[in-house]
């Protein structure tokens, strides 16, 4: 039987203090898995650590950026594995950063601070770009859910 399980997290960062939202998107390192595929920070959740302290964590070793602020998105993504026969429900946060100086792991080989459009347009996964829609939408129009969604760490 098909396993569901949540294994790992996506964080997408952003920082508004461009005239317009931006949207942090790197490129996957070569000999990687998903080599060349721009995307979030996406990680693993470690034994018994809260899938929101895995963002955290995993903001910091991939870019070296800490959040003034950290959400949950009203979204969650998901994928099948088929070697695993496994379905991956994913939680999907926002970091909300001042600091647009990115110090890239080796996970990644580039990144770009990419509008809205920009952004949509260089993901490769329609989950991703669902999570870009969401995201812009928090934070562009008047969310009064938004309030409810803040972790405070």
């Amino acid at each position: 039987m098909t396993k569901i399980i949540t294994r790992v997290i996506d964080c997408w960062v952003i920082n508004r203090s461009f005239s317009e939202i931006r949207f942090l998107i790197m490129k996957r390192n070569v000999g990687l898995q998903y080599e060349g595929i721009y995307h979030c920070v996406h990680g693993k959740i470690k034994k018994n650590e809260t899938a929101w302290k895995a963002a955290l964590r995993e903001l910091k070793e991939e870019t070296g950026l800490i959040p003034n602020d950290l959400y949950v998105t009203d979204f969650t993504s998901n994928f099948y594995e088929v070697k695993q026969d496994r379905f991956n429900l994913v939680p999907v946060f926002v970091a909300d950063v001042k600091n647009t100086s990115v110090k890239l792991s080796k996970e990644h080989s580039e990144f770009n601070w990419l509008t809205f459009e920009e952004a949509i347009e260089q993901v490769a996964w329609e989950n991703h770009k669902k999570a870009i829609e969401i995201i812009n939408k928090m934070f562009t129009t008047d969310f009064p859910q938004k309030k409810w969604l803040k972790i405070k760490f």
